[in-house]
């Protein structure tokens, strides 16, 4: 199995709208599909990090699941996260995904133990039967797993299991994304880390999935686009202007930041899910005064348009499996 029509392009890490006494806000939902549909992107990721699905129970993630492909049917496909560390579990959360309409499931490893390739190959590989012929994505995160994964692993679980067509990988080690890059040709392989995405899109990487463009899509969806079409000094000023929105999230409790700042800008989020803290006043104040600051160098990009270079100026590397 080759990857999917949908592997690529640029993914939203879709918040979890949550409220502490009513529960998921499915209005809200609405709301941000809206907003994503409107920038462009190409597709919804979620129950990630960004989307705090591991502090929700099985039975809360398959509601969530189920929602959001309902509501974005037809406009924008989605990918749903179903790591968890009982492997029976994280099956029947990947078997649902695949039932409710996601195009595919991403699953990070366990992250109770540390575990060595042959365990991480074995988890995959039952995961990959589990669910038939249905597209599967390693979901690399070892800041939050400590489990590392690689390119190594996943080509070696491509070569058994046609339907692990690539992965996610939030890494910012360049070791580990050479692995990577050196069996991506075939393979939807992820940008994970917002502070990389300029240069790994030159280098082969099919897209990207960010949790911080909940806050800002149109500008990455322009990043990845200046990117793949050679307009390489726009992409690079986009990349300075996303390091300055990672340094303004990326706080104490980034994923507060991330809804603290759909709020501020007009969207509905709720609260992070316990036991993540939200912010301060003073927080949110310094977070709106530097969000507006973002948002006006958003503006002034916009404005200027782009450069459209010839497809001999840009082209994504050949790469070969080692």
């Amino acid at each position: 199995m080759s990857r999917g029509h949908w592997a690529g392009g640029v993914w939203v890490a879709m918040v979890t709208p949550w409220h502490r006494r009513r529960g998921i806000l499915e209005e809200a939902i609405d709301a941000l599909i809206e907003r994503f549909v409107a920038a462009g992107v190409s597709g919804l990721f979620i129950l990630g990090t960004t989307g705090e699905g591991t502090l929700l129970s099985p039975e809360e993630r398959m509601a969530f699941a189920e929602a959001v492909v309902a509501r974005s049917r037809g406009r924008l496909p989605v990918i749903v996260h179903a790591g968890h560390d009982i492997p029976r579990l994280a099956a029947e959360l990947a078997r649902h995904a695949r039932d409710t309409g996601a195009v595919a499931v991403a699953v990070a490893p366990p992250t109770r133990y540390r575990l060595e390739g042959e365990e991480l190959f074995s988890h995959y590989a039952y995961l990959a039967d589990a669910v038939g012929d249905y597209p599967l994505l390693l979901y690399d995160i070892p800041s939050t797993t400590r489990n590392p994964l690689g390119g190594a692993l996943l080509a070696r679980l491509h070569d058994s299991h046609a339907n692990v067509v690539g992965a996610k990988v939030s890494r910012s080690d360049w070791e580990g994304w050479r692995g990577y890059l050196a069996v991506a040709e075939g393979l939807a392989v992820f940008v994970g880390n917002d502070e990389m995405i300029y240069p790994l899109l030159l280098m082969g990487a099919a897209g990207l999935v960010s949790g911080l463009a909940n806050l800002f899509p149109s500008l990455y969806v322009e990043l990845y686009s200046a990117s793949v079409r050679g307009d390489l000094p726009r992409a690079r000023e986009i990349q300075r202007l996303v390091w300055r929105l990672c340094d303004v999230c990326h706080g104490a409790s980034p994923l507060a930041y991330v809804k603290r700042g759909l709020e501020i800008l007009g969207v509905p989020a709720g609260e992070p899910l316990p036991p993540l803290r939200d912010l301060s006043q003073d927080e949110i104040r310094e977070l709106e005064r530097n969000l507006r600051e973002v948002q006006r160098a958003e503006a002034g990009i916009m404005a200027k348009g782009g450069e459209n270079r010839s497809e001999s100026f840009f082209s994504k590397p050949t790469t070969q499996r080692r």
